[in-house]
Protein backbone atom coordinates (compact mmCIF):
# COMPACT_ATOMS: atom_id res chain seq x y z
CA UNK A 1 0.00 0.00 0.00
CA UNK A 2 1.05 3.56 -0.65
CA UNK A 3 0.93 6.36 1.94
CA UNK A 4 -2.38 8.26 1.95
CA UNK A 5 -0.63 11.60 2.51
CA UNK A 6 2.49 11.74 0.34
CA UNK A 7 1.33 9.13 -2.21
CA UNK A 8 5.03 8.21 -2.74
CA UNK A 9 6.31 5.86 -0.08
CA UNK A 10 5.19 2.44 1.11
CA UNK A 11 2.73 2.59 4.02
CA UNK A 12 4.07 0.95 7.18
CA UNK A 13 1.78 2.56 9.78
CA UNK A 14 -1.90 1.59 9.68
CA UNK A 15 -4.48 3.46 11.76
CA UNK A 16 -8.15 2.55 12.10
CA UNK A 17 -10.65 4.95 13.64
CA UNK A 18 -14.43 5.23 13.89
CA UNK A 19 -15.70 8.69 12.97
CA UNK A 20 -19.44 9.40 13.32
CA UNK A 21 -20.13 5.66 13.27
CA UNK A 22 -18.11 5.08 10.09
CA UNK A 23 -14.86 3.15 10.02
CA UNK A 24 -11.95 5.20 8.63
CA UNK A 25 -8.54 3.75 7.83
CA UNK A 26 -5.28 5.61 7.29
CA UNK A 27 -2.19 4.10 5.69
CA UNK A 28 0.97 6.12 6.30
CA UNK A 29 4.66 5.90 5.61
CA UNK A 30 7.01 6.37 8.58
CA UNK A 31 7.86 9.94 7.55
CA UNK A 32 4.25 11.11 7.31
CA UNK A 33 3.25 9.24 10.48
CA UNK A 34 5.94 11.19 12.33
CA UNK A 35 4.67 14.47 10.92
CA UNK A 36 0.97 13.87 11.67
CA UNK A 37 1.09 15.20 15.20
CA UNK A 38 3.13 18.26 14.23
CA UNK A 39 1.93 21.28 12.25
CA UNK A 40 2.04 20.72 8.54
CA UNK A 41 -0.02 22.20 5.72
CA UNK A 42 -0.84 18.94 3.98
CA UNK A 43 -1.59 16.95 7.15
CA UNK A 44 -3.49 19.48 9.27
CA UNK A 45 -6.94 18.21 8.25
CA UNK A 46 -5.75 14.64 8.54
CA UNK A 47 -4.30 15.14 12.00
CA UNK A 48 -7.43 16.97 13.18
CA UNK A 49 -9.58 14.03 12.11
CA UNK A 50 -7.18 11.43 13.45
CA UNK A 51 -6.54 12.96 16.84
CA UNK A 52 -9.85 14.67 17.54
CA UNK A 53 -10.85 11.90 19.96
CA UNK A 54 -7.39 11.72 21.53
CA UNK A 55 -7.81 14.93 23.47
CA UNK A 56 -11.18 13.68 24.76
CA UNK A 57 -9.58 10.45 25.90
CA UNK A 58 -6.74 12.24 27.70
CA UNK A 59 -9.25 14.62 29.28
CA UNK A 60 -11.17 11.57 30.46
CA UNK A 61 -8.16 10.36 32.38
CA UNK A 62 -7.76 13.72 34.08
CA UNK A 63 -11.45 14.26 34.80
CA UNK A 64 -12.20 13.30 38.35
CA UNK A 65 -15.75 12.53 39.30
CA UNK A 66 -17.01 14.10 42.49
CA UNK A 67 -16.00 11.42 44.97
CA UNK A 68 -15.33 13.58 48.00
CA UNK A 69 -11.62 12.80 47.63
CA UNK A 70 -8.98 15.33 46.77
CA UNK A 71 -7.53 14.52 43.35
CA UNK A 72 -4.53 12.26 43.77
CA UNK A 73 -5.36 11.60 47.45
CA UNK A 74 -6.37 7.97 46.89
CA UNK A 75 -3.34 5.73 47.41
CA UNK A 76 -2.99 2.02 46.66
CA UNK A 77 -1.90 0.19 49.82
CA UNK A 78 -0.06 -2.46 47.78
CA UNK A 79 2.08 -0.37 45.43
CA UNK A 80 1.65 3.19 46.84
CA UNK A 81 0.41 4.57 43.52
CA UNK A 82 -1.90 7.58 43.65
CA UNK A 83 -4.71 8.33 41.23
CA UNK A 84 -2.65 11.33 40.13
CA UNK A 85 0.21 8.96 39.21
CA UNK A 86 -2.25 6.92 37.13
CA UNK A 87 -3.46 10.06 35.37
CA UNK A 88 0.11 10.92 34.40
CA UNK A 89 1.17 7.46 33.25
CA UNK A 90 -2.12 5.89 32.14
CA UNK A 91 -1.06 2.61 33.79
CA UNK A 92 -1.65 1.04 37.16
CA UNK A 93 1.09 -0.25 39.43
CA UNK A 94 -0.64 -3.48 40.52
CA UNK A 95 -3.88 -5.45 40.45
CA UNK A 96 -5.19 -3.85 43.66
CA UNK A 97 -5.20 -0.41 41.99
CA UNK A 98 -8.36 -1.40 40.07
CA UNK A 99 -10.23 -1.84 43.36
CA UNK A 100 -8.75 1.24 45.04
CA UNK A 101 -9.55 3.57 42.15
CA UNK A 102 -12.84 1.91 41.09
CA UNK A 103 -14.86 4.98 42.10
CA UNK A 104 -12.90 7.08 39.61
CA UNK A 105 -12.62 4.38 36.92
CA UNK A 106 -16.25 3.40 36.54
CA UNK A 107 -17.46 6.75 35.13
CA UNK A 108 -14.30 7.04 33.05
CA UNK A 109 -14.76 3.62 31.44
CA UNK A 110 -18.46 4.27 30.83
CA UNK A 111 -17.60 7.51 29.06
CA UNK A 112 -14.74 6.08 26.99
CA UNK A 113 -16.02 2.58 26.21
CA UNK A 114 -19.76 2.93 26.68
CA UNK A 115 -19.92 0.19 29.31
CA UNK A 116 -18.01 -1.27 32.21
CA UNK A 117 -19.00 -4.87 31.49
CA UNK A 118 -16.64 -6.93 29.37
CA UNK A 119 -18.23 -7.84 26.05
CA UNK A 120 -15.28 -9.28 24.14
CA UNK A 121 -13.65 -12.67 24.04
CA UNK A 122 -13.00 -14.53 27.26
CA UNK A 123 -10.15 -16.86 28.15
CA UNK A 124 -10.79 -20.57 27.54
CA UNK A 125 -12.65 -22.22 30.42
CA UNK A 126 -14.47 -19.14 31.68
CA UNK A 127 -17.62 -19.69 29.63
CA UNK A 128 -18.76 -22.38 32.05
CA UNK A 129 -18.29 -20.10 35.08
CA UNK A 130 -20.19 -17.34 33.32
CA UNK A 131 -23.05 -19.69 32.50
CA UNK A 132 -23.18 -20.95 36.11
CA UNK A 133 -23.35 -17.38 37.46
CA UNK A 134 -26.08 -16.51 34.96
CA UNK A 135 -28.12 -19.57 35.95
CA UNK A 136 -27.73 -18.78 39.67
CA UNK A 137 -29.17 -15.30 39.08
CA UNK A 138 -32.02 -16.76 37.05
CA UNK A 139 -32.70 -19.29 39.80
CA UNK A 140 -32.82 -16.57 42.43
CA UNK A 141 -35.18 -14.52 40.28
CA UNK A 142 -37.47 -17.49 39.63
CA UNK A 143 -37.70 -18.29 43.35
CA UNK A 144 -38.49 -14.65 44.19
CA UNK A 145 -41.27 -14.69 41.59
CA UNK A 146 -42.45 -18.05 42.98
CA UNK A 147 -41.94 -19.75 39.60
CA UNK A 148 -40.98 -23.05 41.17
CA UNK A 149 -41.25 -25.22 38.05
CA UNK A 150 -38.89 -22.93 36.17
CA UNK A 151 -36.62 -22.81 39.24
CA UNK A 152 -36.46 -26.62 39.32
CA UNK A 153 -35.39 -26.74 35.67
CA UNK A 154 -32.70 -24.11 36.29
CA UNK A 155 -31.57 -25.97 39.43
CA UNK A 156 -31.15 -29.17 37.40
CA UNK A 157 -29.09 -27.32 34.75
CA UNK A 158 -26.93 -25.88 37.52
CA UNK A 159 -26.33 -29.30 39.07
CA UNK A 160 -25.38 -30.69 35.67
CA UNK A 161 -22.91 -27.86 34.97
CA UNK A 162 -21.42 -27.91 38.48
CA UNK A 163 -21.13 -31.69 38.35
CA UNK A 164 -18.83 -31.42 35.30
CA UNK A 165 -16.14 -29.71 37.43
Amino acid sequence: MICDICKKHKATVFIKKTVNGKKVEYNLCETCAGKVSGPSNNTSVFSQNLFSGLSDMIAGFSDSEKTGEIEGALVCSKCSMTFGDFQLSGRFGCDKCYDVFAVNLTPLMKRLQGSVQHAGKSPPGTEKDTEINKLKKELESAVKKEEYERAAIIRDKLKELEGDN
